[in-house]
């Protein structure tokens, strides 16, 4: 028989004063919606800089990455290469869940209830599980930017929704935001990217989540493509693909990705940046790395001398192979759903 609650117990809510009504003033200033968050959705959701990652999701890479329509129109489907070998990225992606396990890592799959699909046929990119995009407290969800990625966001929150993470924002009207166009530099500090994949309505949207989140937003500038395929456009979508943080005060970019006034910031506010080797990054983005906690990271490779000159830094690397991967269009931060994440550095406090 279930134990019944007691008078005694009601000491424990806030508000509670015997004989009187809820004292609703006191209770909503001082109880934050994160004072509650574990309690009422059973985990302390947030992903939210580069404090000890404890707990993401991936997704098992399907064949529409892999589909023979894509060859035929390689322009619009932004593809520049061959198409992967579904097997050998199977294994590779597989690998990578493997290196998170043995750090610690809890790794949930998340799984599409049925072959996805856009609005308005496939959908390429299906295992770019960061579009699951988890700040302190919840998750924002995108509006993507391409059509045929267009309609992930439903199956992301879907699946969010399942596993208790709370929904903060969803991206609609005509605004246009990706995950992918944010990157996490610290507790209180996120570099956003107006590009193709995130437009000013969509950013303006998103603003207010991420400054009540606790961030300073610095926004960074992207060319973008015409008419014409350029290798260059993973790098111009989103600002995750050239930079990545390995301190609180020290950050890996890829410069001929980014405006210059970003690289002016960073350095005025106490960054000192490591420049990715050009033929790696175009190879196998090594900027897309997934930083576990500070100087520790988890970095596509091969990519040795962009390992040597982290290591030189005093950055540990753990390096897994991710050249048949990232021929889909993303690498180790694309392919990760970070969920949880310890309390970690700031760069203003």
């Amino acid at each position: 028989m279930e134990e019944q609650p007691t008078a005694h117990e009601l000491t424990r809510f806030p508000g509670f004063v015997s004989g009187h009504v809820p004292q609703y003033s006191e209770y909503h200033e001082e109880v934050d919606f994160l004072d509650e968050l574990e309690a009422i959705w059973g985990e302390r959701w947030g992903a939210q800089g580069i404090g000890r990652l404890r707990k993401v999701a991936m997704t098992t890479p399907l064949e529409v990455e892999v589909l023979p329509l894509y060859e035929q129109e390689p322009a619009f489907f932004l593809y520049g290469g061959r198409l992967p070998d579904l097997g050998k990225m199977r294994d590779q992606h597989a690998a990578l869940q493997e290196a998170y396990r043995r750090l610690g890592i809890e790794v949930l799959s998340f799984d599409y209830p049925e072959t996805p699909r856009s609005p308005y046929g496939v959908m390429k990119r299906a295992v770019s599980a960061a579009a699951g995009f988890v700040i302190n407290g919840g998750a924002i969800i995108a509006r993507e930017a391409a059509p045929f990625w267009r309609g992930r966001s439903r199956y992301v929150s879907q699946y969010l929704q399942s596993i208790g993470c709370p929904i903060l924002y969803t991206v609609h009207g005509k605004g246009v935001c990706e995950g992918g166009a944010f990157t996490r530099m610290a507790d209180d500090l996120i570099v956003a990217m107006l590009s193709t994949d995130c437009n000013r309505d969509g950013l303006e949207q998103v603003r207010p989540v991420l400054e009540r989140a606790g961030y300073r937003i610095w926004v960074a500038h992207s060319p973008g493509p015409l008419h014409e395929f350029h290798p260059e456009i993973p790098g111009w979508m989103h600002s995750d693909m050239w930079i990545a943080p390995l301190d609180h005060d020290l950050a890996l970019v890829y410069p001929p990705w980014c405006d210059f006034e970003t690289i002016r910031y960073l350095r005025s506010i106490g960054y000192r940046l490591l420049e990715a080797p050009r033929g790696e990054q175009e190879s196998v983005t090594p900027a897309n790395l997934i930083t576990i906690e500070p100087r520790l990271v988890v970095m596509p490779g091969p990519a040795p001398n962009t390992r040597a000159l982290l290591e030189r830094a005093g950055v540990e690397v753990i390096e897994v192979e991710y050249d048949e991967v990232i021929l889909y269009g993303g690498a180790v931060r694309c392919t990760t759903m970070q969920l949880v994440r310890d309390p970690g550095p700031s760069v203003f406090s």
